[in-house]
């Protein structure tokens, strides 16, 4: 009489991730890719948006390539016809859901650099991160759909992140209507919520030196204490998210043993420099948002500058954030039964 066996559970996501294969992902993204920068640095930034693109369609998904223009200083040097104006491009991929597909986990990082540097930090390890989860999770199934996108122009003012939200919330989310008007009437075609954005936003430089972390945010008794060793990974949002700073941080934590978070939640309005990532423009639409960050200049002394090289980085700790970033997407991504999005 033959047996029936059970067959061995999958390995957990975050076990999947590849130190190698991040760093494969961070050198290979163009050194120069800056649209403030030369016409060589322009020429990178799209060649960055092509590579993207490919990488994405070899692992069997469709990204979206969303337009948007922007006006370019010197970029009439390169078309004087276009007066400066120039098409870009963000690069959003969706790992559909199940029964919650409407409901849309959104993982960003941007992609370009600035015209002083490689940006090996900034950003190409938050860019490598997404890669990676986008290579990992999407063999693993979710009721929530989870959506990787790559955005372009965070260096001008948040350009490519600040397009997208808007044209998401132009077809996705009814119009609020004036209280006396009648009602609407039809919806929006595909009626979506966003149940939360992360921002990828520098992940990979770490130091055990004393005084090696500066913190915006002062000590306040009982409440937070600033760092002063640059060890950690900040999850930063506001009060108003707490609930899914919190779980984000317990579930990379739980993902990644050895981990260290800083986890600021407590603040009512963010500070600027609280504000200065790709989530800004879905915390303006009250979606739970955050950045996970590294901290840049508070901690990073070769921010922005043409040291920001992947040899500067710590390749254990960059890892280790990575696997809690994908265990807790994933985690959040599969809610248990009787869960309400916000």
């Amino acid at each position: 009489m033959l047996s029936l066996c059970a067959l061995p559970a999958p390995p957990e996501p975050a076990s999947l991730v590849s130190t190698e294969r991040l760093v494969e992902a961070i050198r290979s993204l163009p050194e120069k890719r800056s649209a403030l920068g030369s016409p060589e640095h322009r020429e990178g930034l799209r060649k960055a948006e092509s590579m993207l693109a490919d990488r994405l369609r070899a692992l069997g998904l469709t990204p979206i390539m969303h337009a948007f223009t922007w006006g370019s200083p010197g970029a009439e040097i390169d078309d004087p016809s276009d007066a400066g104006q120039i098409t870009w491009h963000n690069i959003i991929v969706d790992l559909p859901g199940t029964d919650l597909k409407d409901e849309v986990l959104v993982v960003g990082a941007h992609f370009d650099a600035v015209p002083m540097g490689p940006g090996a930090d900034d950003n190409a390890t938050g860019t490598a991160a997404a890669l990676e989860l986008a290579r990992i999770l999407k063999d693993y199934p979710t009721r929530r759909t989870i959506r990787i996108a790559f955005f372009n122009l965070e260096e001008v003012g948040l350009v490519g992140s600040s397009a997208y939200a808007a044209d998401w919330k132009k077809h996705h989310q009814p119009a609020p209507s004036a209280p006396d008007a009648p009602p609407a009437p039809a919806a929006v075609q595909n009626p979506e919520t966003i149940v939360g954005m992360l921002s990828l936003e520098m992940l990979g430089y770490f130091s055990d030196e004393p005084n090696s972390q500066k913190s915006p945010i002062p000590t306040q008794p009982g409440v937070f204490e600033a760092p002063t060793v640059g060890d950690s990974i900040a999850l930063v949002g506001i009060a108003r998210d707490k609930a899914f700073i919190r779980e984000l941080s317990g579930a990379m934590l739980a993902s990644a043993p050895g981990l260290k978070t800083t986890v600021v939640d407590f603040v009512p309005v963010a500070l600027p420099d609280m504000t200065r990532s790709d989530h800004r423009p879905f915390m303006a639409m009250r979606v739970p948002a955050l950045m996970v960050t590294d901290t840049a200049n508070f901690r990073n002394p070769h921010y922005h500058k043409a040291t920001d090289t992947p040899e500067t980085l710590d390749l254990a700790r960059f890892t280790l954030v990575v696997r809690g970033l994908t265990g807790a997407v994933y985690e959040i991504a599969r809610p248990e039964p009787g869960t309400k999005a916000p």
